[in-house]
């Protein structure tokens, strides 16, 4: 009796240690998973940015252009 005991208290630990691996690797895949929209919501507000700053030159450029003519 006390061997199959031994070899269930083993199993159960092996499960258990496999079930804190599991843990594990889901909460890294989860934090790479932020990490990755994090990523992609700063590359989008960089999108953003840049667009606005070349709006900005092309209309100071313009007003340039006019203030230009005017003189």
């Amino acid at each position: 009796m006390p061997k199959r005991l031994d070899e269930a208290d083993e199993l159960a630990a092996f499960r258990a240690r496999d079930a804190r691996w599991l843990y594990l690797a889901d909460a890294a895949l989860s934090a790479s998973e932020k990490t990755i929209q994090a990523l992609e919501l700063a590359r989008e507000e960089q999108e953003r940015i840049r667009k606005q700053l070349k709006g900005n030159i092309e209309k100071y450029q313009r007003l340039e252009r006019r203030k230009a003519k005017k003189a």
